[in-house]
């Protein structure tokens, strides 16, 4: 039995791709200032719940880098 994978998941795994095919770096700490920049564009036009929504995205990305970066040190 196949699970069915949500639409957003399976968008994300084709960019992943696409990122890999171009030699794009994975980057937290970029996603991370691509998610600020965004959120700074549509403050005032998405309602609070979607931009605290967006800010734990950023949350997890925040203490995926600090996580790497404890691990290099």
């Amino acid at each position: 039995m196949t699970i069915p994978v949500d639409p957003y998941i399976e968008t994300f795994r084709q960019q992943a791709e696409r990122m890999d095919e171009l030699g794009i770096p994975c980057d937290p700490d970029a996603a991370m200032a691509l998610l600020a920049v965004f959120m700074s564009e549509i403050e005032g036009s998405i309602s609070e719940e979607e931009m605290f929504s967006l800010a734990e995205i950023g949350g997890h990305l925040f203490r995926e880098g600090l996580q790497r970066k404890m691990i290099k040190n």
